[in-house]
C-alpha cells in the first residue's frame, strides 16, 4: 500500500493517535471496582510540602483566561493498610480532579516504584488538563504532551 503524501491525512492519523493515548491514559488512572477512593485517601497522608516539579501556563480553551499550572509530586511515603508505598500527585491550577488539597496517589511496591508510577499519573493529570486548556511553558511555548514527563 503507497505511503500517502497527503499533510491532512498525516494530520488526521496524528489526531487520533493522540486521542487514542489520552484514553488509554485516562482509563489507566481510573481505580479497579471497590477502590474508587483509595487513591484520594492515600494521598491524605501524603508527607507536605509536596516538591515542586514542573511550572506551565494554561490558556483556558472557551475564554482565554491564562492560568498558572504547578505539578507537584510527594515524597515516598507508606501507603495507609497496605504493604505498599504512595506517592501524591497534585497539578494545582486547572481546577481538575487533581487540583485539591492533597491530589492522587500512585502506588508501588517500594518508593522507587511508587515513584515512577507518580510521573505516569503526573502524564494524565497534564493529559486531562490538556482538555480544558492550551499547556504552555512559562515562555510561552507550546507544552508537548507527546513527550514523555
Amino acid at each position: 500500500m503507497p505511503i500517502s503524501d497527503d499533510k491532512s491525512a498525516r494530520e488526521a492519523k496524528l489526531a487520533e493517535a493522540l486521542r487514542t493515548n489520552l484514553r488509554k491514559r485516562k482509563a489507566a488512572s481510573r481505580p479497579a471496582s471497590g477502590d474508587s477512593d483509595r487513591a484520594v485517601e492515600a494521598a491524605e497522608a501524603a508527607p507536605q510540602p509536596y516538591a515542586v516539579v514542573r511550572r506551565l501556563e494554561g490558556v483556558n480553551h472557551r475564554d482565554g483566561a491564562r492560568v498558572d499550572l504547578v505539578l507537584e509530586i510527594s515524597a515516598p511515603y507508606p501507603a495507609p493498610e497496605s504493604d505498599e508505598t504512595a506517592c501524591a500527585v497534585r497539578l494545582v491550577g486547572d481546577g481538575g480532579q487533581f487540583d485539591t488539597e492533597h491530589g492522587k496517589a500512585a502506588f508501588g511496591v517500594d518508593g522507587l516504584q511508587a515513584i515512577r508510577r507518580a510521573l505516569d499519573l503526573a502524564q494524565v493529570a497534564l493529559d486531562l488538563a490538556s482538555t480544558t486548556h492550551d499547556l504552555r511553558w512559562p515562555d510561552g511555548r507550546s507544552y508537548d504532551l507527546s513527550a514523555p514527563i
